[in-house]
């Protein structure tokens, strides 16, 4: 079903005028709402998402003619050292880039090989916070350095600060604080202790989306394009009839909407149990007959 399509049903349930670019942007925005809320309901298996990103070094530049390309190395016009390009940030004025030959020099300028690109080069240092997510993230569930085979713990910001005050520390990264969010983008910010001494390794996030804001150019996706599963169409349009209907005054229709929400939402979430496998999950009452002692004790009856 396209999110077009839910509109329909949505306006069709409601009474309303399917084509009335008003309703629609209304039942929209409903059926956008409802997404949010059930996309943080639980640990949804579709809102699992894995991201890898390089450790780098941040160039402060002037003066850049165009926009590095990706993936493109950049000389020193004085120093001849070479790097690969990671990003260029346009708006802040910064280059990120790994496996650099050799330190470049203050105002010489530098040239990408296949942008053709150039600016003037002007500091470096380590990289010590990233946003490796275009967009929004719901939860964080791991870090791991791939490069070298060790995970990278999670960690909250007072035992962050306690490390390393002043962020003068430099080496092999074994901790990560989600930090915030970028100024310019919005979008998360992790950071790094330490700050990574070494670029170019890889480092793979495991982490749950968030749902995004729909605009009438998403009408022709798909909800499985936009993040939701076969199996919870039926519980935004739902969702967003009730809405519409409490917006109307029919609280009782309102209400025949919410049974049917409810009745949907159980649904998604029983087969959410479904994807780790088939697995039986034990009761948490003991119903053992007797109970083992592991030390000098004899075996004694439970009841």
């Amino acid at each position: 079903m396209t999110l077009a399509e839910g509109i329909e049903l949505v306006l069709d349930r409601v009474g309303l005028e399917a084509t009335n670019t008003t309703f629609k942007n209304r039942a929209r925005r409903y059926i956008n709402i409802n997404a949010v809320e059930i996309a943080n309901l639980l640990k949804w298996w579709w809102l699992n998402r894995t991201v890898t990103f390089r450790t780098t070094k941040t160039f402060t530049i002037t003066g850049a003619s165009g926009v590095f390309t990706v993936g493109e190395t950049v000389t020193g016009g004085t120093s001849s050292s070479t790097a690969v390009v990671d990003s260029h940030d346009t708006t802040n004025g910064l280059l990120f880039v790994y496996n650099e030959s050799a330190d470049f020099t203050a105002s010489e300028t530098i040239t990408g090989g296949s942008s053709s690109t150039t600016a003037t080069y002007q500091s470096a240092a380590n990289t010590r916070v990233y946003t490796p997510v275009d967009g929004y993230v719901g939860a964080w569930w791991s870090f791991m350095n791939v490069t070298d085979e060790w995970p990278i713990e999670i960690i909250g910001p007072d035992e962050y600060d306690l490390w390393d005050e002043d962020r003068s520390l430099s080496g092999n990264v074994y901790k990560v604080l989600v930090g915030g969010t970028d100024s310019t983008t919005g979008y998360p910010e992790v950071e790094f202790y330490y700050t990574p001494s070494t670029t170019g390794q890889e480092i793979r996030a495991r982490y749950q989306m968030a749902i995004s804001t729909w605009a009438a150019s998403n009408d022709g996706d798909t909800f499985l394009k936009l993040g939701i599963p076969q199996i919870g169409e039926s519980a935004l349009v739902y969702g967003a009839t009730k809405l519409l209907l409490q917006e109307k005054g029919d609280e009782q229709g309102a209400q025949r909407e919410a049974n049917e929400l409810v009745r949907a939402v159980a649904l998604m979430k029983k087969q959410n149990l479904l994807q780790q496998g088939n697995r039986r999950y034990p009761s948490q009452v003991e119903d053992h007959d007797y109970m083992v002692r592991t030390d000098n004790q004899l075996v004694v009856e439970a009841g």
